[in-house]
């Protein structure tokens, strides 16, 4: 049996893979759409297709959590994130706005420090710190100075972050579909009157670019809460910097444009820093649980998004 760590590392890998793909889809709407309406639309389109497939997961009608205000919570430092990190493509490319976000797995280490109390090891801070320096040279970035923008992502770092972290207080009977209909309604609720204010219509030929915004949207956000539910924040943060393995798959097979030598040195830096955690032993211990947080008693291998891992 996979042990959970791993099967949380994967899902995060996916979620990475999900983010990528909701990145590339975004930065083509922003010509004709201000963030407000990217964000309200997308997370409209995603409603009824989430609700379906929790009723069909769940077999209950009504979408509800003893932790509601967890998830308006993370609404709320969801959107704050998605708003800061769209605005900053205006002024920033990509792989520029790329590489400041990936501030991330580093403050998530931190936050598992200060905030549950987790005892995060030399090595893991090690790989983190590689994989940020193996990102740094695949984008090489030409930030010459911090400006607007640059302060935009890494702000938006901190909420992602914060998001990261609070995953470990959903409850454990709350499955992908039921997480990822919360979040995209509380975003939806959140940012209605400032699309409103800003509305200018919507155009049916970006109807399939929206749908696949919100696809990718909606499973980035469920998915990599389930991840970080299962198991330390600590251990799965370097493997959020998978994200740069996709954005070079992505950009090859939309754009064409292959990996420079830069690009591979450095994944290939990010691949030995994740080796690096994942030693035998290490991946396979059990993690601690959150302060005041009980684990359960039994698993439901065959649904991890169901797992009674905190």
């Amino acid at each position: 049996m996979i042990p959970t760590p791993l099967i949380a590392a994967i899902l995060l890998c996916l979620s990475s893979l999900a983010f990528t793909l909701n990145d590339t889809t975004t930065k083509f709407l922003l010509a004709d759409y201000d963030v407000a309406s990217i964000i309200l639309i997308r997370s409209l389109m995603a409603l009824p297709i989430l609700y379906l497939f929790h009723v069909r997961s769940t077999g209950r009608k009504i979408v509800w959590s003893t932790r509601i205000w967890l998830h308006a919570l993370r609404g709320a430092l969801g959107l704050i994130a998605a708003w800061l990190y769209i605005a900053s493509l205006r002024q920033l490319t990509v792989a520029q706005a790329t590489v400041i976000l990936f501030l991330t797995p580093v403050v998530i280490t931190l936050m598992s420090r200060l905030v549950l109390r987790e005892n995060v090891s030399l090595r893991t801070w090690l790989s983190v710190c590689l994989c940020f320096f193996g990102v740094i040279i695949a984008i090489n970035p030409e930030v010459a100075h911090i400006n607007t923008a640059t302060l935009l992502v890494g702000l938006s770092s901190l909420f992602y972050a914060a998001n990261a972290i609070n995953s470990r207080w959903i409850p454990a009977e709350e499955n992908l579909w039921t997480i990822s209909f919360l979040g995209a309604l509380f975003s939806a609720l959140f940012v209605l009157p400032f699309a409103l204010e800003h509305w200018r219509g919507f155009q049916s030929a970006h109807l399939i670019q929206f749908a696949g915004a919100a696809a990718f949207s909606s499973m980035g956000i469920g998915i990599s809460a389930v991840a970080y539910r299962m198991t330390s924040p600590a251990f799965l943060a370097p493997f959020a910097y998978s994200g740069l393995v996709w954005s070079m798959a992505v950009t090859w097979l939309f754009w064409g444009i292959h990996p420079g030598i830069n690009a591979l040195i450095g994944t290939l830096i990010i691949l030995a820093s994740v080796a690096f955690i994942v030693r035998p032993g290490h991946a396979l211990k059990k993690e601690p649980g959150p302060t005041g947080q009980k684990n359960c008693s039994k698993e439901t291998p065959d649904d991890p998004s169901r797992s009674c891992h905190p």
